[in-house]
């Protein structure tokens, strides 16, 4: 789960992560709701460093490709930013999707990332609970990006093991957190620098970083 208001940096970074892991031979797939992701998106007048995916595809078009030729999401070198062409947030964006996620988990062994995830998670709660839950055994990695905490659903919230998050000025939204990651690490969201993310973890023992003598190194 990857939270930050807009401007904070949390496209970028995911973008660096999507770079990384198709070089190590991820498939990568996007819902790609501000249409940043692909080296042909929106950079908006060149103001917007764009993502590392191949291709882009609207919704229509994925579909459209995808049941004519499952080779599109099967490749093992998939690099697919998918496009909504619904505006409307909410249950219009969500059944817009919907089909999309039935081909990429059919596929499994993927990257998959939500993108501006409060946008329509509360009407998906369903399938992205399946993504963060249940098919880690096939092979699929999910990230969930939101500007805030509550724009992922909880029962999703409570199968993610891992948050980096950058500075939450809302009390609600650090209590959230502070449930399912920690005292410390919500008080750490409080006036962060700027650009500056920190992780935390819903199991303690991910979080103990050993500190001893390296042994001459």
């Amino acid at each position: 789960m990857l939270l930050g208001m807009t401007g904070s940096g949390k496209s970028y970074l995911f973008k660096q992560w999507l770079g990384a892991l198709q070089s190590e031979g991820r498939a990568c797939f996007v819902l790609d709701i501000g249409d940043e992701y692909s080296q042909q998106g929106n950079s908006r007048g060149g103001t917007l460093q764009l993502g590392p995916l191949r291709q882009r595809l609207t919704v229509p078009q994925f579909l459209e490709r995808a049941a004519r030729d499952p080779r599109l999401v099967l490749s093992r070198s998939a690099s697919i930013a998918i496009v909504p062409t619904v505006q409307d947030a909410g249950e219009a964006l969500a059944e817009h999707i919907r089909p999309v996620l039935r081909f990429i988990y059919g596929r499994g062994n993927c990257v998959l990332g939500f993108d501006e995830l409060q946008k329509y998670g509360g009407q998906l709660a369903p399938e992205l609970y399946r993504a963060a839950g249940e098919l880690g055994k096939d092979g699929v990695t999910p990230f969930f990006l939101s500007q805030y905490p509550g724009g992922v659903p909880e029962i999703v919230r409570k199968q993610v093991s891992t948050c980096i998050a950058a500075e939450m000025g809302k009390d609600s939204d650090r209590r959230m957190l502070a449930n399912d990651f920690g005292d410390p690490f919500a008080a750490a969201l409080r006036d962060a620098p700027e650009r500056v993310f920190h992780i935390g973890f819903s199991r303690s023992r991910f979080a103990t970083i050993p500190r001893g003598k390296t042994h001459g190194r």
